[in-house]
């Protein structure tokens, strides 16, 4: 059984700024863990370090821990979208982890939409050059299974064939997974996850809803979680549900999350 319970900090989905309200809920509601994913795409945000002291205060008051922290995606080839940007905001995010006591950094990748080899190739330069900064901040990046476009298993096979466990792992998104129709993703990279984006959905849309609630194979994904070896938070990347309270939504959440047959 995993010691804790993770929920992603971008539940009221419209939201962007004080995530105080969502940490008191979180922790009222048993979880000790959260997934920092506020600002990963749009119009970079960098993160001063007087910012994340507040972050880790406010985490610290309430008993939670930020286990994980989601990288900058930019506009996913918008016209200010640059290789540049990417990097320097990435190594902000590093650095934002490292002061909040986090050690994955979540990243979608590839960058563009363009043909495999040349994605590969990319991805492979990107994650070259932000390693010095990952590594000087004690944080490994987490790619994870995107829907627009799928990556296919060769992607993957390439990355981690080209970068060791030490800096690169996999962050497996099971919404994003049944759209795709690669549950078996996690099963091919069991030896790789360290992190979880865990919520359902129709097999159609994005939704982000509670387990259970849409179409995912929940005793699959959860047998190979088990099979991995696989110790870190098990996290929810949920939307609230509309018409209900923050407080009474959490409480749902955890509710969920913590009665899943994982043991």
């Amino acid at each position: 059984m995993p010691a804790e319970f993770s929920i992603t900090t971008d539940l009221v989905k419209s939201k962007k700024g004080n995530v105080s309200p969502e940490f008191r809920a979180f922790a009222a509601a048993g979880f000790k863990a959260v997934h920092w994913c506020q600002h990963w795409a749009g119009e970079p945000v960098f993160y001063a370090e007087a910012f994340a002291k507040d972050v880790k205060e406010l985490a610290d008051r309430h008993g939670l821990r930020v286990a994980d922290v989601h990288g900058y995606s930019g506009t996913q080839g918008g016209p200010t979208y640059t290789d540049e940007l990417f990097l320097a905001a990435n190594v902000n995010r590093a650095e934002f982890a490292h002061r909040l006591g986090a050690d994955v950094l979540v990243l979608h990748l590839p960058l563009r939409k363009c043909p495999e080899e040349q994605a590969i190739d990319n991805t492979i330069a990107v994650l070259k050059a932000l390693r010095p900064a990952c590594q000087a901040f004690g944080v490994r990046v987490a790619t994870e299974n995107l829907f627009d476009p799928p990556q296919t298993n060769a992607f993957f096979d390439a990355l981690f064939a080209h970068f060791d466990s030490d800096y690169l792992g996999f962050c497996y998104d099971s919404g994003h997974a049944l759209m795709t129709n690669q549950v078996d993703l996690i099963a091919r990279h069991a030896r790789r996850l360290i992190a979880t984006h865990l919520h359902d959905n129709n097999g159609r849309e994005d939704q982000h809803l509670l387990p259970g609630e849409g179409k995912v194979d929940w005793a699959t994904i959860l047998g190979a979680i088990r099979s991995s070896g696989y110790r870190r938070p098990l996290n929810l990347e949920v939307h609230k549900s509309p018409g209900m309270t923050l407080d009474g939504f959490c409480k749902r959440a955890y509710r969920v999350i913590s009665g899943l047959p994982y043991s």
